[in-house]
């Protein structure tokens, strides 16, 4: 599994809620000053909940932006 070191320098990553259809950017740098680099995307993942529905969803959309991020494809994961 993924752990947030290997995403910080080319990607983004976005909390989505399925139920209410809200997508939110989710800091790798606050995650990473919280939980250390080595801490893997399945945690994260399990920890999601919208607080505009209050509902959980555990999807993510991870988001390729390239070293000068600027790329725009993304590969969503459950």
């Amino acid at each position: 599994m993924q752990t947030l070191a290997e995403l910080q320098e080319a990607f983004q990553l976005y909390a989505v809620c399925e139920p209410c259809h809200r997508v939110q950017e989710v800091s790798l740098t606050d995650l990473i000053a919280a939980n250390g680099p080595e801490y893997r995307l399945d945690r994260v993942r399990l920890r999601l909940f919208c607080t505009a529905c209050q509902q959980r969803s555990g999807a993510l959309r991870i988001v390729y932006v390239g070293a000068n991020r600027r790329a725009a494809s993304f590969r969503y994961t459950r």
